[in-house]
């Protein structure tokens, strides 16, 4: 307890600090963290053991690169008897499930303590972006009945007027969703890119809005710079993107000033790797974390799933924070051709709609096979030939020959079970053990 409380104020000061004193609390944390996981967790244990290391062999950060990497499929075959710390109750712990965007979901376990000051984070990059205590902040996300405002720290927060969130159900129409905006008025809008970019559009089409947010911020999804564009093109207000995991809540904020992000360096540390090196600055590499305050269920060296580019070591606004410079997604939803390359979704799809966006509403992106590709679109209205024409020839221009490029005009594309909308998904595996090429 005296040691969350004493991380808890320095979370807060941590911005004005120097990399010097921000690498050596990451280092600190670490040490802590690997003695705790082997003495408590029996499966880090093991993991340990297996690889021939002790806690004392982790001397600096770089040594953290001696331990195995681990991923959410070793979580999911284990009981929680193996993953979880010997000095937790799982009864008494909180569930974070996952969203289960990889078709795999399962549920995190933390104590409530954990969760409140993972949270913290997220309010200090709150605070960065100009959101001030007293804002009224509207939610558009999944409601469910696991929502913050039913926990204690979230239920405080209301009756102090502090951070107020006032969930709106994303599952709702963006009709709907803007006239409850509208009777709420808030000084915040956060929510999923997919269903700010669907609301941006009906904003677009009316001219009578009474909206004014201060602010805009995206998570939860890749947000891309086309739908960052509709986005504060319909709203006229600034738009800040947030990069996080059920795992580790707050990975990295978009920097105000500089307009990359920061690296949560005092809540994780955050590896890109490269077919299994660390990858250079400007290079793309796999997403793998460690979770420095998670210790009812830790997590080390744990492959995310996603790819990003890693940016340059220190920001030019000043902060201590290294950075990265985009997000590209979930690695299996790259699609690899026929020739081994890999291609990013975006690359296809962004293209078609900067041509063909006024009758676009949602679309998917589905590779079947590595030699076909399908693309389903939600319109607006109607399009006609030379709209559909342009699309394949638009879709042609950008994939190999060999690729056959189907579109399909759906009624509806449904959300995932949890609330976010998967723009893309490919069903090609790659071969075992094959490491992605950035």
């Amino acid at each position: 307890m005296v040691e969350a409380m004493r991380t808890l104020c320095r979370l807060w000061r941590m911005p004005s600090a120097s990399r010097e004193e921000l690498l050596e609390f990451q280092f600190r944390k670490l040490r802590s963290l690997v003695r705790w996981a082997y003495e408590t967790v029996p499966y880090y244990h093991a993991l340990f053991s297996q690889a021939g290391l002790k806690p004392q062999d982790i001397r600096s950060l770089a040594d953290l690169t001696l331990l195995p990497i681990t991923s959410s499929q070793e979580y999911r075959i284990r009981p929680l008897s193996e993953v979880l710390s010997k000095h937790t109750h799982p009864g008494r712990l909180v569930r974070r499930p996952t969203s289960g965007s990889s078709g795999k979901p399962f549920v995190i376990l933390r104590t409530a303590g954990e969760d409140h000051l993972l949270n913290q984070f997220r309010l200090r990059a709150y605070r960065s972006f100009g959101i001030r205590a007293g804002d009224r902040i509207a939610h558009v996300r999944l409601v469910s009945g696991h929502h913050r405002r039913q926990s204690l720290a979230g239920r405080t927060r209301q009756a102090l007027r502090l951070y107020r969130e006032y969930p709106i159900d994303s599952r709702e129409s963006p009709s709907s969703i803007l006239a409850q905006l509208e009777h709420l008025q808030p000084d915040v809008i956060k929510g999923y890119p997919s269903v700010l970019t669907q609301m941006s559009r009906c904003l677009l089409e009316e001219s009578s809005s009474s909206l004014q947010p201060r602010l805009l911020i995206a998570g939860g999804e890749m947000l891309g710079e086309f739908r960052r564009t509709q986005i504060q093109k319909a709203f006229g207000r600034p738009l800040f993107d947030l990069y996080g995991s059920h795992e580790f809540n707050l990975l990295a904020w978009q920097c105000p000033e500089a307009g990359g992000y920061h690296i949560c360096e005092d809540n994780v540390i955050l590896e890109f790797l490269k077919d299994g090196r660390p990858a250079r600055p400007g290079e793309k590499g796999e997403v793998v974390v460690t979770g420095l305050h998670c210790l009812s269920m830790p997590f080390i060296r744990y492959q995310l799933g996603d790819v990003a580019t890693r940016g340059p070591d220190t920001c030019r606004c000043g902060a201590p924070f290294s950075s990265l410079q985009d997000i590209e997604g979930r690695k299996h939803d790259y699609f690899r051709m026929p020739d081994g390359t890999y291609l990013h979704p975006d690359r296809l799809v962004v293209p078609i709609m900067e041509a063909e966006a006024p009758w676009f509403d949602r679309y998917r992106l589905l590779q079947i096979q590595t030699d076909r590709i399908l693309l389903q679109i939600q319109p607006l209205r109607k399009p006609g030939p030379e709209q559909l024409a342009s699309v394949n020839t638009i879709a042609r221009q950008h994939l190999p020959d060999e690729v056959h490029f189907s579109l399909e005009l759906v009624d509806q594309l449904e959300v995932e079970p949890g609330g976010k909308f998967r723009f893309c998904r490919s069903f090609v595996e790659s071969p075992p053990g094959e490491a992605f090429p950035g």
